[in-house]
């Protein structure tokens, strides 16, 4: 069984908005305690504040996230300057979360190894990564090779953290943790059966060729 709970806010009073939040998601769980969770928030929150504020109503939440250019739910659809947390609940299912830091410097070798130590923590078959790291210090795709070389054929699904195109800093999220320069990752293993795609709005306009120098 595998449970979950959205809250999605546009308030844009951090406080104001993660209780707005946190009360969708009391909801919907009706008494369930969720294991782990997945925030993304706008870049001008109070982001600490907004943490330590699902610690104190989830203890021990594996959660990771970041900040956003625009967030999308089921409750409020396509926002922009908002806040939405994903909750997670399940008794069959194992989910834990890890974080590598100082990804700049290394992030082929940080991302491997931060998924391989915390692969080795669970009990159950890995299924599924997760991942919301830093898009302005690094390598996106170095850190996504990172993940493969540990992870093997485990899917990975996430994207890069966003500062609404300012170019300046972006945030990652880890427990009540606000990061720069991280790699948050979330492993899921046990009875998940789940499928995925990709799709992109960018069409040919002209004739194929090949680039032989650049």
């Amino acid at each position: 069984m595998l449970k979950i709970a959205v809250g999605h806010s546009n308030d844009p009073d951090s406080t104001e908005a993660v209780d707005e939040v946190l009360q969708q998601c009391l909801n919907s769980l009706a008494g369930e305690i969720p294991q782990a969770g997945i925030l993304f928030a706008a870049i001008d929150f109070e982001h600490e504040l907004i943490l330590n504020q699902i610690d104190a109503a989830f203890p021990n939440l594996e959660l990771i996230g970041g900040t956003t250019d625009g967030e999308v739910s089921s409750v409020l659809g396509f926002q922009q300057d908002s806040l939405t947390l994903m909750l997670f609940c399940s008794d069959d299912i194992e989910i834990r979360a890890a974080v590598g830091r100082n990804v700049s410097q290394n992030p082929t070798a940080i991302a491997q190894q931060t998924v391989e130590t915390l692969k080795d923590s669970l009990k159950t078959d890995l299924r599924l990564c997760i991942t919301t790291p830093e898009s302005l210090t690094t390598s996106a795709s170095s850190i996504l090779e990172g993940l493969s070389l540990g992870l093997g054929t485990v899917p990975v699904l996430g994207g890069t953290t966003g500062d609404q195109t300012k170019v300046e800093r972006t945030y990652q999220f880890f427990k009540t943790e606000v990061l720069s320069d991280s790699v948050p990752i979330l492993l899921l293993g046990g009875n998940l059966l789940f499928s995925h795609g990709v799709a992109s709005g960018w069409r040919p306009i002209g004739k194929q060729s090949i680039v032989t120098k650049v």
